[in-house]
């Protein structure tokens, strides 16, 4: 007697609109997101099992990579596209249920950009944005500069904010060199910012420079404006 199921032979995105996302396994996920509506030669359940047989069944070493990863193993541009923006909004997801609770501390923020910046071989600048329980709302990268530098102006990070109608934001940024003190254009940058912030009613909550653990003479690895006293 044939007991195979009446929905066995259902398309990934039939099975997920009748079981549930749940159901599906990971390459029938990553089928559904490379579905495109055509009769493409190379379907998307082809296509899934290629990718990850590609990354030895592992959707998070998939979600590290970039579109130019995805366009080596043949996927046409539509649906790299899909795939990069897919994980990059799970990415954003679990950034933010990191930070579910309100801003507390200088230490948190740390905690949390310091894997992000470790590897890290050039300046980048980030900035949550806060609601007036300083609850972060949006997070976001600015600059990325060159391995000394980073182009920082006020309007970069306030636009952002504006966007989200933020009642406060927080500028991060890291060293590569492991220091964290402050240079002089991090000093005048974090002035010129608070003068604007204060133009468009935005607290300044912090300016978070992140460096490493153990590195003199900031050796708990980063320092906080707020916490010298100089916001």
């Amino acid at each position: 007697m044939d007991t195979q199921s009446p929905t066995d032979d259902l398309r990934p995105r039939e099975r997920l609109e009748r079981r549930g996302a749940r159901c599906l396994c990971d390459d029938e996920l990553l089928a559904v997101l490379l579905e495109t509506g055509t009769a493409a030669k190379n379907g998307p359940e082809e296509a899934a099992r290629k990718v990850l047989n590609t990354a030895t069944g592992s959707l998070f070493q998939i979600s590290r990579w970039e579109l130019s990863d995805f366009l080596a193993l043949g996927l046409s541009w539509r649906r790299a596209c899909a795939l990069v923006a897919a994980f990059e909004i799970g990415r954003r997801i679990e950034e933010r249920k990191e930070f579910s609770a309100p801003l507390s501390s200088s230490e948190d923020i740390f905690k949390f950009f310091e894997r992000k910046a470790l590897p890290l071989d050039r300046e980048k600048c980030w900035v949550l944005c806060a609601d007036a329980k300083n609850r972060v709302i949006r997070f976001e990268e600015i600059t990325a500069g060159t391995a000394s530098a980073s182009a920082f102006h006020p309007r970069d990070f306030l636009r952002p904010a504006i966007r989200a109608n933020a009642s406060a934001l927080v500028l991060v940024h890291n060293h590569p060199s492991g220091d964290s003190s402050p240079s002089s254009s991090d000093i005048r940058i974090t002035k010129s910012l608070a003068e604007a912030c204060k133009i468009f009613e935005i607290r300044l909550l912090d300016h978070v420079i992140i460096g490493r653990r153990n590195i003199p003479p900031h050796t708990h690895g980063y320092f906080s404006f707020a916490d010298a006293g100089m916001l």
